[in-house]
């Protein structure tokens, strides 16, 4: 069976109205998440970003942070001094340079972010298991494709903003397999 012009336009649409509900749905869990461990969003999120910078062996030094999280030098050192003072962040030196400094969860950090994601990962491995693997192979290839995309978008708005002149922030996004 073919599929039409018509088809394709509904099925196009069907996963636009879903992964803008998966997003609006996911910036309710963060909201939720912060909110039950009463520390302000970026602060998480920072927390997030290091560590999953570090998982894809990135330097995460406070320059680092800032050009991920879109801050200024100084709402990061306000944000890494918060961090630091709670507890869930250190700074420590790097080893082959000893002038760096750089960021890592502690274990009350490491602990928050695993709180943040293990519910995730625990609801979305229920969900896969009623798929095959040749199917999460299309749904990784998509997912992956579109977390490129709304990177590519990010990056075009922090151009548009700074007059043509990116500001170099990469997305941290886990590396698919």
């Amino acid at each position: 069976m073919r599929s039409t012009k018509q088809d394709d336009h509904e099925v196009h649409e069907r996963v636009m109205r879903l992964t803008q509900r998966l997003v609006a749905e996911a910036d309710k869990f963060n909201s939720a998440f912060v909110d039950r461990h009463r520390m302000h969003p970026t602060d998480v999120n920072a927390l997030i970003r290091v560590r999953v910078g570090r998982e894809q062996g990135e330097s995460t030094t406070a320059g680092w942070l800032g050009v991920a999280l879109g801050l200024t030098s100084g709402a990061v050192t306000a944000v890494v001094d918060r961090l630091e003072r709670s507890g869930h962040l250190r700074r420590v030196r790097d080893q082959h340079d000893r002038r760096r400094v750089i960021l890592e969860n502690s274990p009350g950090g490491q602990h928050l972010v695993d709180q943040y994601f293990a519910p995730i990962r625990q609801r979305s491995e229920e969900v896969m298991d009623r798929f095959t693997s040749a199917e999460l192979e299309v749904v990784s290839r998509f997912l992956g494709a579109t977390a490129a995309a709304m990177a590519a978008q990010r990056e075009s708005l922090i151009t548009e903003q700074h007059g043509g002149m990116t500001a170099g922030a990469q997305a941290v996004v886990p590396r698919s397999n």
